[in-house]
């Protein structure tokens, strides 16, 4: 299957926002959700799950399992976040300790306080520091796929979708917070609800198996998609605007927000927030091919294509920069902001660059990809 430009470069996007996000600078203000309620993980977990459905519905050789190679995935996702895990604990739990760092305190303070219980759960992904929660996701999501496709081809993509949907209902009213009282209470249990990460399992599967339906009915139906009908774009933009007027409080509308902060929740996707996220993307998906094709952003789309190596090198730049952090964890600024922006998007653009000519910087499979 060839590359798709247009997915690369919003990979690419993507991934600068979320470093933006993530570096301790005054820029990640305006980089969290300038959409709306939109998030880069959102694109990230559906662009993924969509590209696993495209993957895994192309004709295979025989003797392929889908079942082997989805796995095979989720283990070198699994290996990266074993490798930052392992940075995090030496090298970034060392800084904060010695250079008396309340950033990375806080970030590793149940490293620090319970280290054999911490290491035991980051290693069957119960304990998740923050920043270093989403591959995990990411790995269990790709163990269990093949259960969504062999459920889907048994039973059909409604019963699956259905039953997805129920769980993620269920995540609304707190399945993950009773799952981990329940662990907790088997003596020994390295479980902890409020160490086990911010992204709720349960209610991140529905995005992720919604992106994977996609994928599948892309293969099936490869022809270009209908023009939407204007009646159907109109609506389309006028809730993205209606997002964005909540978003940023236009009019008074921020009352919506702290009335009903659950509807837009983004670690258990609340159902505004993914009313938001299929609006735009509705709309991304017929704008951003010719876009694409007009601009040629060749950054960005090599950024996209070694996703997975640029996202690790983005998490360890950004625990560095914590390091920075003075100890009232003031956003940097000044020199220390041009800097550190400057040394992130260079080493990022050179890993990618590195990936994109197969150098041994980068041999591993990027987590995104269109083809094996």
């Amino acid at each position: 299957m060839p590359r798709r430009p247009e997915l690369d470069a919003l990979r690419g996007i993507l991934l600068v926002l979320m470093t933006l996000t993530h570096l301790p600078t005054r820029l990640n203000a305006y980089s969290s959700q300038p959409l709306g309620f939109i998030s880069a993980a959102e694109g990230f977990v559906f662009l993924s799950a969509f590209l696993v459905g495209v993957t895994q519905t192309r004709p295979r050789k025989p003797g392929v399992s889908v079942w082997r190679g989805l796995w095979r995935r989720a283990l070198k996702v699994y290996r990266y976040h074993v490798a930052l895990l392992v940075f995090a604990f030496s090298v970034i739990g060392t800084l904060g300790l010695m250079g008396d760092r309340p950033a990375i305190r806080n970030l590793l303070a149940f490293f620090h306080q319970e280290p054999l219980t911490a290491l035991v759960g980051s290693l069957v992904l119960l304990y998740c520091p923050p920043l270093l929660d989403i591959l995990p996701l990411y790995v269990v999501l790709l163990v269990l796929t093949p259960l969504v496709l062999e459920g889907a081809h048994r039973l059909g993509w409604t019963r699956v979708l259905v039953l997805s949907g129920v769980v993620w209902l269920a995540a609304q009213v707190g399945l993950k917070h009773a799952l981990y009282d329940w662990l907790e209470a088997f003596p020994g249990s390295p479980a902890r609800f409020d160490t086990s990460g911010a992204f709720d399992l349960f209610a991140w599967q529905f995005l992720w198996t919604l992106g994977v339906w996609r994928g599948v009915e892309h293969v099936r139906t490869p022809s270009r998609p209908a023009p939407l009908p204007p009646l159907a774009l109109a609506g389309a933009l006028l809730l993205s605007a209606a997002f964005l007027g909540v978003r940023y409080e236009l009019f008074g509308a921020g009352v919506v927000t702290q009335w009903a902060p659950a509807l837009f929740d983004k670690w258990t996707l609340g159902p505004l927030r993914l009313v938001n996220f299929w609006v735009v993307a509705v709309l991304v998906s017929r704008g951003a091919p010719p876009l694409v094709a007009r601009l040629k952003p060749r950054l960005l789309a090599m950024l996209g294509s070694a996703s997975l190596p640029v996202f690790a090198t983005h998490l360890v730049l950004c625990l560095l920069s914590l390091a920075l952090l003075n100890e009232h964890e003031e956003p940097l600024d000044g020199v220390e902001e041009f800097a550190v922006l400057v040394v992130t998007f260079a080493l990022m653009l050179l890993v990618a660059a590195r990936h994109q000519r197969g150098g041994p910087l980068t041999r591993a499979q990027p987590l995104l990809t269109p083809g094996e």
